[in-house]
């Protein structure tokens, strides 16, 4: 498993949910503080979603997509991009 230590990268994805249940996902991140830094894109917030910008250490890449593939059972939540960045 890579480490974020060693290889300076992180996880990176921009996330779709409805303006309605995007509560919920933003509670989920709370609950699970230091587990990823996120924001929500400015330009997303006059519509009838939210677009987030998610980043982690590379870690905790498999665990998020866990969390995510659990969260699509309860709201509707898609991964719209997603990559590795080098964290300089």
């Amino acid at each position: 498993m890579a480490h974020y230590q060693e290889t300076k990268e992180l996880y990176y994805c921009r996330l779709r949910v409805p303006k309605d249940e995007a509560y919920f996902l933003y509670f989920t991140l709370e609950a699970n503080e230091g587990m990823a830094y996120y924001s929500t894109l400015e330009d997303s917030l006059s519509g009838q979603y939210r677009d987030i910008d998610l980043r982690a250490p590379i870690e905790w890449k498999d665990q998020l997509l866990s969390l995510f593939a659990r969260l699509q059972k309860e709201i509707r939540l898609d991964i719209i991009e997603e990559k590795i960045l080098s964290d300089s």
